[in-house]
């Protein structure tokens, strides 16, 4: 789908016929959080097929160790930081190559309108509280599977896109149109796949689209933060996302569960007791409690575990 352009953002050559192009000439140039944005999910996922050796999916425990938002390791076991990572991280060629798609089309409408400053910032947040929706979704359900995409805050920029064009152009404007056409295809899309079988996070997709939708609304018009403010909030974005990355390295390195699912923590614990390792069962039983204490099976397990072991101390 090709979308128009605010025209009194672009260069003369962009305004121009875009001359069957997908995009009109010129359009990511005054855009840099997205032609970053774009050239960092990219490249993450080069890293992802160079350690997988696989480019049409994403192995669990790779995605685990590289920052995958686990519903129940998010809640469970704190790892906050994997709502951020996640959204750089793609389960196959095809999945990264529809979200960039989407956000080369969708991200120089917001950038231009509402600037670099509030690009950044509103990218990341979308995405994160995409995954908050996609975890409360999946601890509520009971979910063991991990969600990984950028799609939530691209959801976010289709969405604050949508509320731009709404503001200048009114619900008929082209861009209010297109930014609609765009967000109902993800989301029919995302529903009609599931109903075959396949695995879109919708939660996280609505939980993005509504956030990026709030925050643009808060946008005041015809406010454009100075060079020094925007540096400041794209280097504070930046940070951000650096620190969540080192600390999924940090955990990585230091919890021997950060990359097991609750059945892997089962099998950890039920294989250290058959082995007399009651320290090694200990540690996993308290993993698996992490994750999911009250239900039967769980505390099936801690009997378990305290008839090989014995009770444990106070």
């Amino acid at each position: 789908m090709t979308l128009p352009a605010p025209a009194s953002r672009l260069p003369a050559s962009a305004r121009a016929d875009g001359g069957g192009r997908l995009v009109p000439k010129g359009w990511l140039d005054e855009s840099p959080v997205t032609r970053a944005l774009l050239a960092l999910n990219v490249a993450v996922f080069a890293v992802e097929a160079v350690l997988t050796r696989n480019l049409m999916d994403l192995p669990t425990r790779a995605a685990l160790e590289l920052g995958a938002c686990y519903s129940l390791g998010v809640i469970g076991d704190h790892r906050f930081e994997t709502l951020i990572t996640a959204c750089f991280l793609h389960a196959g060629i095809m999945h990264v190559g529809f979200n960039m798609l989407a956000l080369w089309q969708a991200g120089p409408l917001v950038e231009r309108s509402a600037g670099s400053a509030r690009m950044a910032p509103m990218y990341l947040v979308a995405g994160a509280m995409g995954n908050v929706a996609s975890a409360g979704y999946g601890w509520a359900t009971r979910s063991v599977g991990f969600s990984v995409g950028a799609s939530g805050a691209i959801s976010g920029v289709i969405a604050a896109a949508l509320v731009l064009g709404w503001r200048t152009q009114g619900w008929r404007g082209p861009i209010t149109q297109a930014m609609v056409r765009w967000l109902g295809f993800v989301l029919l899309f995302g529903v009609l796949s599931n109903v075959g079988g396949g695995r879109i996070d919708n939660a996280a997709h609505i939980g993005g689209a509504l956030t990026g939708a709030a925050i643009a609304c808060l946008w005041r018009r015809g406010h454009r933060y100075s060079p020094g403010a925007t540096r400041v909030l794209m280097g504070a974005s930046a940070a951000a996302l650096v620190v969540c990355i080192a600390t999924v390295a940090w955990r990585d390195r230091t919890d021997p569960f950060a990359t097991m699912m609750l059945q892997e923590r089962f099998d950890y614990t039920h294989a250290a007791l058959s082995l007399g390792r009651c320290d090694d069962a200990r540690a996993g039983l308290a993993a698996v409690e992490r994750l999911r204490g009250g239900m039967a099976h769980v505390t099936s397990l801690r009997t378990q575990v305290d008839g090989v072991c014995g009770p444990e101390g106070p």
